[in-house]
């Protein structure tokens, strides 16, 4: 039998694998269902799922966090405030939002930072016959908003296109030597992050994004590629406009597949065996509210339509498991996907 990571290698670059592999998981600590059993019987069923891909990060730290009336409150090393109520964490400082004079004499974290490896290292060390998989998180869109403040970062490109190309190239300069490093640990992939698509459409005009984040995006594919890595892209919403674009620059593998806000078919049609899709059962609709035939059904119709090029397919979620998802329906989803195996 081959290698779990010869085998997601395959799947990626549609090379006929062995069967199908799957990446996803269940934060059983926030399912209003609580039923121990039922949880068991899910992390059972999850222990026969084949463990063929690790990931890494590579986190800018910052300040240690301050908790204040149930509230934790720290800054990355960016400048960028968080908030953590207990429901997931959330900006709250944006340390560019008075202006652009900020930036000048800015210091900006030094990716190859003593310690800051240390971690992904022993992974890479660990890693057995297994898919290793780094990433670039916050990528480039979220963190120039998380920096300026979104609604700047939305208006900035037309308004003082200078300074927005400027902090765009300071960010992206910091982005390819953290690609440099996942080059020089060996990883199969590299994992980038940004939310472009809300449920109806992208965030702003397809040729504008061309203009001014589709090249900055060409550069990192690139060096991913030529340094012999996967690109793997997580992209909520709807981003049907660039999915194109995407591929034509590199794109390996498109998460999560949000049936809400794509159209699968489609995406199929027109992408299938030109990009490997990861996701993509429903986490809005389905799995909170559906039988376990209509589950059952969506999963097996997932993998036909990006599965068949002779691989292009990992199976999971359109997204995380929400909260109201019944866990009846996540031991179906489970037994569905150890059919494929």
């Amino acid at each position: 039998m081959i290698t779990g990571r010869e085998n997601y290698r395959r799947a990626i670059e549609f090379r006929g694998p062995d069967y199908l592999p799957l990446s996803f998981g269940c934060m059983f600590g926030w399912l209003y269902e609580k039923n121990e059993a039922k949880v068991a019987k899910i992390q059972e069923i999850a222990k026969r799922f084949r463990n063929d891909i690790v990931g890494a990060g590579c986190w800018f730290g910052g300040t240690q966090p301050v908790a204040e009336n149930s509230v934790r409150r720290w800054k990355d090393e960016w400048g960028t405030g968080w908030e953590d109520d207990g429901h997931g964490a959330k900006t709250e400082i944006y340390p560019m939002e008075e202006g652009y004079h900020l930036l000048e004499g800015r210091a900006f974290p030094d990716a190859e930072a003593p310690g800051r490896w240390d971690w992904p290292k022993k992974v890479a060390a660990d890693r057995g016959d297994r898919y290793f998989q780094g990433s670039v998180w916050f990528t480039l869109f979220e963190r120039l908003w998380m920096l300026r403040g979104f609604n700047n970062m939305l208006m900035d490109p037309y308004v003082d296109p200078a300074n927005f190309f400027r902090l765009r190239d300071k960010v992206l300069e910091v982005n390819l030597s953290m690609i440099d490093k996942w080059i020089e640990l060996g990883a199969d992939g590299v994992y980038f992050s940004d939310d472009w698509g809300c449920q109806r459409g992208l965030l702003m005009n397809p040729d504008d994004w061309r203009k001014f984040y589709k090249p900055a995006y060409a550069a990192m594919f690139d060096r991913a590629r030529r340094g012999g890595l996967h690109v793997w892209m997580h992209l909520c919403g709807d981003v049907s406009a660039i999915v194109e674009d995407l591929i034509d620059i590199g794109l390996s593998v498109l998460n999560p597949v949000q049936p809400q806000a794509m159209d699968v078919r489609q995406l199929s049609r027109d992408f299938g065996g030109k990009v490997c899709f990861w996701g993509g059962v429903d986490v809005q609709g389905t799995l909170v509210r559906g039988t376990a035939g209509e589950i059952r059904k969506e999963i097996d119709d997932l993998v036909q339509l990006f599965g068949r090029f002779n691989g292009g397919y990992i199976g999971g979620t359109s997204h995380s498991i929400m909260p109201e998802t019944p866990l009846d329906n996540i031991i179906t989803m489970y037994e569905t996907f150890l059919d494929y195996l």
